[in-house]
């Protein structure tokens, strides 16, 4: 009986938390680099379930916990990695030791 209990408890508790939200971001990614690096600083985010970034349209998908990080933190999340996050410019240190590519000039690595 204890273990129904449980499970009817357990149940009634996962159905009650939020789902996850999601938030698209525009970025200023030009290579493979870039996506790596905004995908990576993200996902090593806790409550980031998922960060995706389109690099023709430049704008990183993300799935997360809003009990956990606010979309503010996603934004400061890629500026601190060297890229704008739509209002939030790259943090000037951290856009600095960005390959060139990744600065916006031409691109010589594979994508």
């Amino acid at each position: 009986m204890r273990i129904l209990v449980f499970f009817v408890a357990l149940f009634a508790f996962a159905a009650m938390a939020a789902p996850p939200k999601k938030v698209t971001i525009q970025t200023n990614a030009v290579c493979g680099m870039c996506k790596t690096a905004i995908e990576k600083s993200l996902n090593a985010l806790e409550g980031v379930e998922m960060a995706e970034l389109d690099l023709v349209t430049k704008k990183v998908k993300v799935k997360y916990d809003a009990d956990v990080v606010n979309v503010e933190t996603l934004r400061q999340a890629i500026a601190a990695t060297g890229y704008d996050a739509d209002d939030v410019a790259a943090r000037p240190k951290a856009r600095e030791k960005l390959a060139a590519c990744c600065k916006g000039t031409e691109c010589k690595m594979p994508e």
